[in-house]
């Protein structure tokens, strides 16, 4: 004889399941009116693949096993962060919000950031830290030809950071800090990061960035050169730890972790390394 729970379960799955047998038919019909919106369902499809993949196959350590972690939640660290001059496909509003609370929550005095893109990380840290933050962000200079000089590290480049390059030079002069009361905190650099000369920057900087390009070259000698400016309690965050379009990030952080305690954040494509993370 069947036990009441288990038929009320046998329902509630089976009625689930014809629900969303609507919702999919629903959609392909929506979508075959509305063929410009199916983006939309294609890239949160991909997000969560992408995520599931970073879970399986992902070799870094959880970031919620940490202290640290524990101790945001019991001080209940609030930030602040704007969700309206997102882009989903750049930084997700979850994203945004754990840069936002890292910073609070650390309070560095000095942070740099490689790839500035439209501002709107760096908007984030200026606006979440104490108001003598000394806030560094490296982006290609206006004039920076890819095209033209750099036909070798064109082959390199995906086709996201082409875009993402194009999409800088247009948005140099309309940055989301350029006129904010907290943009005065922010120090705009220019040059390309393989070659850009960090060393004046070494052993400072309490918090870096790095989201910039993407290939393995550029994230080897980004990584190389953060760990040269971090400082005793500086943390070292990395965006796009994702196999689908960032495979270079992946594989290379996966590798990485093999020296160097990493810890990633679940349902992000935050990496992150620090020694008070590790506890040295």
């Amino acid at each position: 004889m069947i036990s009441p729970h288990l038929g009320k379960k046998v329902i509630w799955l089976s009625r689930n399941f014809l629900n969303l047998c609507i919702v999919i038919v629903r959609i392909l019909f929506y979508s075959l009116r509305h063929p410009g919106k199916l983006s939309q369902l294609a890239f949160s499809i991909f997000s969560t693949i992408n995520e599931f993949y970073q879970v399986t196959h992902g070799r870094l350590h959880d970031f919620t096993q940490t202290n640290v972690f524990r101790d945001i939640q019991e001080k209940q660290i609030f930030a602040s962060s704007n969700f309206f001059n997102a882009d989903s496909k750049v930084a997700r509003s979850m994203e945004t919000q754990i840069l936002a609370t890292l910073v609070r929550y650390f309070n560095p005095q000095t942070i740099f950031e490689i790839g500035t893109y439209n501002g709107f990380s760096t908007t984030h840290f200026a606006y979440n830290s104490s108001p003598d933050t000394k806030i560094y962000t490296l982006d290609l200079p206006r004039d920076y030809d890819l095209i033209a000089t750099q036909q070798e590290k064109l082959k390199k480049y995906s086709y996201d950071d082409l875009l993402v390059v194009q999409l800088s030079k247009e948005n140099i002069d309309k940055r989301l800090y350029q006129g904010h009361p907290c943009g005065k905190k922010v120090t705009e650099l220019f040059g390309d990061s393989l070659n850009f000369d960090f060393s004046p920057y070494y052993g400072k900087m309490d918090f870096i960035f790095i989201d910039g390009c993407h290939a393995l070259p550029y994230v080897h000698s980004d990584t190389n050169n953060a760990f040269k400016m971090l400082s005793a309690r500086g943390m070292v965050v990395w965006h796009d730890f994702d196999y689908i379009i960032h495979r270079d990030v992946f594989k290379y952080l996966n590798r990485l972790v093999k020296t160097h305690k990493i810890y990633s954040i679940p349902n992000t494509r935050f990496a992150l390394y620090s020694p008070v993370l590790c506890g040295e």
